[in-house]
């Protein structure tokens, strides 16, 4: 649920992009930054909730980021000029950020090995869910209400599940060895067999969250989709995500995490190829730019959760840190693919397949330098 208001977050006012510009009297490129800085916000403090979390418990730090993420929300929901938005947007993923990182750390707490990858995988439905029902929500609530009624909407669910984590959620510290200290990240980043792993799920995020940066204002303006259409596109990426989600949960214990980790990123090369390919052939087609990109997701649903897994299995240092540092990474590389993209200005289909093309041949390259003894 945590995972799933950070992620909501994310991916909910984007549908309601384009008119957020026109109410703030502000450009759609510097509008569409409000989703970098989210990013931004979710990387800046993810170290200090790690450390946080070993010092005091998941419990009343998950709760105090919930609040955050709430308050942000409300005063987003309020706000008029473009100058206080892209600051609370920031806010707003500060708050984010600890509620993600608290929640894969309960996580990991209970699960290891193929068995984590495969709890992940199911983490994984959230994101699906903020792809689908929550862009799709967005546009419903923008179109009904005004686009502030998403950022009310997130800051009801947040404070509802504050109350739901004092209530229910047990207060308990991750066994740890190891004194709290900063010099436990250090140990974790300079270890390769770490920092691949997490490198690929970063830049596969990063595929994911420049095509979000972009794709609102191409899909509205340039194939004049409506923010209903651009809303109802997330329920092709959650079918995708799903697909590659349920993928993990039932084949990785069969195939180990190592052979899907190959496949994944291997399909995620094909889908940015077909991509590519067929923006060039007629970039007229919308369904050209989206069905590959769909294809992009559902290799991504595979490596991400399987790249998680195996950062966690090969951290030095036992306790939420991993995933801390994990999120940092993944956080600082979609922010600056998505920053680079609003600051790029690319409003064409084929600077946006480009971008994909090369972010998924690293993925690739990542991937077989991992794979090798």
């Amino acid at each position: 649920m945590a995972v799933l208001l950070a992620q909501l977050g994310m991916m909910m006012y984007l549908p309601a992009l384009p008119h957020i510009a026109q109410t703030l009297s502000t450009t759609q490129n510097l509008a569409s930054l409000s989703l970098p800085v989210y990013l931004l916000g979710m990387a800046l403090p993810m170290l200090l909730w790690g450390k946080w979390g070993a010092a005091w418990g998941i419990k009343p730090v998950l709760i105090a980021s919930l609040l955050l993420f709430s308050a942000s929300s409300v005063l987003l929901a309020i706000c008029v000029q473009i100058e206080s938005f892209l600051p609370l947007r920031c806010a707003q993923g500060l708050g984010a950020s600890g509620m993600s990182v608290m929640a894969r750390s309960l996580v990991a707490h209970h699960f290891k090995g193929d068995q984590l990858a495969k709890a992940l995988s199911w983490l994984s439905i959230a994101f699906v869910v903020s792809l689908g029902i929550g862009q799709y929500a967005g546009a419903v609530l923008m179109d009904t209400f005004g686009w502030p009624s998403t950022f009310f909407f997130l800051a009801i669910g947040a404070t509802l599940h504050a109350g739901f984590v004092f209530h229910y959620l047990s207060d308990f510290r991750q066994a740890n060895n190891a004194s709290v200290c900063w010099r436990h990240y250090l140990t974790i980043v300079r270890h390769a067999p770490f920092l691949r792993p997490a490198l690929i799920g970063g830049l596969g995020y990063g595929i994911i969250i420049g095509f979000n940066t972009a794709a609102p204002s191409i899909f509205q303006t340039l194939y004049k989709w409506s923010a209903n259409d651009y809303g109802a596109l997330g329920w092709a990426m959650s079918l995708a995500y799903v697909l590659g989600s349920l993928s993990v949960n039932r084949y990785v214990l069969i195939r180990g995490q190592a052979q899907l980790r190959t496949i994944a990123t291997g399909i995620m090369v094909v889908g940015s190829v077909a991509m590519m390919l067929g923006v060039i052939a007629n970039s007229a087609f919308a369904v050209l730019l989206w069905l590959p990109y769909c294809l992009l997701v559902f290799g991504q649903a595979i490596s991400y959760p399987v790249s998680l897994s195996e950062a966690s299995a090969h951290s030095p240092v036992n306790g939420p840190y991993s995933m801390a540092l994990c999120g940092l990474i993944h956080q600082l590389v979609a922010a600056f693919v998505g920053v680079t993209i609003s600051l790029l200005s690319v409003q064409t289909p084929l600077y946006l397949a480009t971008i994909c093309l090369l972010l998924a041949v690293v993925v690739r390259g990542l991937s077989i330098t991992h794979s090798k003894p």
